[in-house]
């Protein structure tokens, strides 16, 4: 009986694709890893923004919430404190701060020669830019919570009492509010309203975006969003961008309330829509950042960030600005998204961010307000 030789050549080759086969992914597993350790280190190697050119407060009065306008930052304090600061070199512009005993829980709007905020005591205060006095307040029938918007010679703002009111910026008198009769299902008005045009624009906790006519506070349209908006309506021409809680953000035309698109977030969204340079941002609470066309609502680009967003998005200088749970402020690419540079702070960042050409100022939980030098400013 013959015997077919036994082959060892062939036999080893075989043997030698069965290990590589073995191989295989242990080797991608390694490059993975590699490539996972070199973006790891490039993220590590990000410059860092300038140094800290200012900061204040020192956590006894809790949070903050910022305003900013007229080369002034007003700090609101939620113990019920309120100080003005030159946004450049940090000093305080009163010799005392403006104390109340109530909590103050919204953002103030900075005018050319007044500071504007709402407080627990139902009241919206306006006070002195350049000394912190009183000049009027106006009492309305619930807490305000709202950011108020200051247009020209008067006042915008909501109520928790579900009104949006219109005051005389000169003196507090009252000018018009919406609704203009006793409603027993009205829900707060908690986001600041926006101005398109002559349109009043504002979200509801009742699940409503409404329009109103700016100078008699008429109504103009009223639009189902599909959840509470809490978050500040943002304006870009003759739009208005919404937010809703359950993640729904929504363009529509002011003057009408037609809308031009939706975007379906898969989280929620508590955080104004950042409008800029024909992009709109989406913060959602998932960690991802979407950039949307601002026009048609196509996704551009959408971001996964390293840490949770804790502040609203801010714009300069071509940069997109944000503040997460890590302390960290991170300056991005509009076209991409991609990290640039970063800044961190000793805690959480909490509440505001706003920036200017030469700054980013920001608040943490420990109740500390920084102003960051922007880089090469």
């Amino acid at each position: 009986m013959m015997h077919t030789p036994v082959n060892f050549r062939e036999k080893w080759r075989e043997r030698r694709r069965r290990m590589n086969l073995r191989r295989l992914p242990l080797l991608i597993m390694a490059a993975i890893g590699v490539v996972a350790l070199v973006v790891w280190m490039a993220e590590r190697r990000l410059p860092q923004l300038g140094a800290v050119a200012w900061s204040q407060g020192d956590g006894s009065d809790g949070a903050a919430h910022l305003g900013l306008g007229s080369g002034v930052l007003a700090v609101v304090w939620e113990t019920g404190k309120v100080q003005a600061y030159n946004a450049a070199t940090g000093q305080p512009l009163w010799r005392e701060p403006f104390r109340r005993s109530h909590e103050l829980s919204g953002e103030p709007a900075v005018g050319p020669d007044c500071v504007v905020f709402g407080s627990t005591d139902c009241n919206v205060w306006c006070l002195d830019l350049k000394t912190g006095v009183d000049r009027w307040h106006y009492t309305t029938r619930a807490i305000v919570r709202s950011t108020p918007l200051i247009v020209g010679d008067r006042v915008l703002v909501g109520a928790d009492d579900g009104r949006l009111y219109a005051l005389a910026l000169k003196d507090g008198r009252y000018l018009w509010a919406f609704p203009f009769f006793e409603q027993a299902d009205r829900r707060p008005i908690i986001g600041g309203p926006a101005l398109s045009g002559q349109a009043a624009v504002c979200g509801s906790c009742d699940r409503t975006a409404l329009g109103l006519d700016l100078a008699t506070g008429r109504f103009l349209w009223r639009r189902r969003i599909g959840s509470p908006i809490i978050a500040r309506t943002t304006a870009d021409r003759d739009k208005v961008y919404v937010a809703a809680e359950s993640g729904t953000a929504a363009c529509l035309r002011a003057a009408t309330g037609q809308i031009v698109w939706v975007f379906r977030a898969p989280s929620l969204i508590r955080s104004p829509i950042l409008v800029s340079d024909g992009r709109a941002y989406v913060v959602g609470s998932d960690r991802v950042l979407s950039c949307l066309n601002a026009e048609t609502g196509v996704v551009l680009w959408q971001r996964t960030i390293r840490a949770r967003p804790t502040t609203p998005a801010g714009a300069q200088d071509r940069r997109i600005y944000l503040g997460m749970s890590d302390g960290t402020v991170e300056a991005l690419s509009p076209e991409t998204g991609r990290t640039l540079w970063h800044w961190r702070a000793d805690a959480k960042l909490l509440g505001g961010l706003l920036t200017d050409p030469a700054h980013v100022y920001c608040t943490t939980n420990q109740g500390r307000v920084f102003a960051v030098r922007l880089s090469g400013s």
